[in-house]
């Protein structure tokens, strides 16, 4: 017959093993081998721990613009049908400029009623209108294009452009060099720390990376695009990665 054991003496029994196994990674060499971070990691005695940041910037190489119509008329359907001609006639013209399919999308479509108020006595007249709102994110992967783009979409009936941003499409370069200067500051950090407790620095035995940081506008140049319209300034994006080395304290 099997023997049945009560459920708290399986949970000691398991806690016992987990502190046999700690006990085991602590006792090596006839003394503790890692000690016991704030945190509740793990880290190598006679060690030093630091973090190091790296930053990498390029010319951006895409953009995405968010655009849009307006429509307000009294009769809701009416609305919506003059929202989806002005919204056919900006397609159409990202289309002739060569915008892909893939690169427009709508974000947004809101169908709501306002209620008119007189101006004098702020009393609602009883008049109800219906505003229709459609936006469109577009991706623009020629940058020199950029201001042509919005003029086309303004001259074709766009009656809002809420946001223009730029971005990177492969920031892989640009990372690698941003963690070898992470990297860099990291030693250089290390050996200071080390100078100043006046120890020796061993060589790295624990590092990891942070999230890279992608994106992040630096600077903008005073330059337009596509002749008299509209000025943009691209300027330059930012990527930045962190990393946490560990060093030994050598002899």
């Amino acid at each position: 017959m099997k023997q049945r054991f009560p459920l708290n003496w399986r949970v000691m029994s398991a806690a016992s093993a987990v502190l046999l196994a700690v006990m085991a990674l602590l006792t090596v060499a006839g003394g503790p081998a890692f000690a016991v971070q704030a945190q509740g990691g793990y880290l190598p005695t006679n060690s030093i721990t630091v973090s190091g940041s790296g930053l990498a910037s390029g010319s951006p190489d895409v953009a995405y613009i968010n655009l849009g119509v307006d429509s307000v008329n009294a009769s809701v359907s009416q609305a919506v049908a003059q929202a989806n001609q002005t919204m056919a006639a900006i397609m159409q013209a990202l289309t002739a400029l060569g915008a892909a399919a893939e690169d427009v999308q709508t974000v947004s479509f809101n169908v709501y009623p306002e209620d008119r108020y007189d101006p004098q006595t702020n009393m609602p007249t009883g008049e109800r209108v219906y505003r229709v709102n459609n936006m469109l994110n577009v991706t623009v992967r020629d940058i020199n294009r950029v201001s042509e783009v919005i003029q086309a979409g303004l001259d074709a009936g766009a009656t809002s452009i809420n946001s223009l941003t730029f971005g990177i499409a492969n920031t892989t370069d640009l990372e690698q060099e941003a963690r070898l200067k992470a990297v860099e500051d990291a030693r250089a950090r290390a050996e200071r720390l080390a100078a100043a407790m006046g120890v020796t620095l061993g060589q790295p035995v624990i590092i990891s990376e942070g999230m890279a940081g992608g994106a992040v506008p630096q600077m903008f140049a005073a330059m337009g695009y596509g002749g008299g319209g509209v000025q943009i300034a691209p300027g330059q994006l930012n990527v930045s990665v962190q990393v946490n080395v560990t060093f030994a304290i050598g002899g």
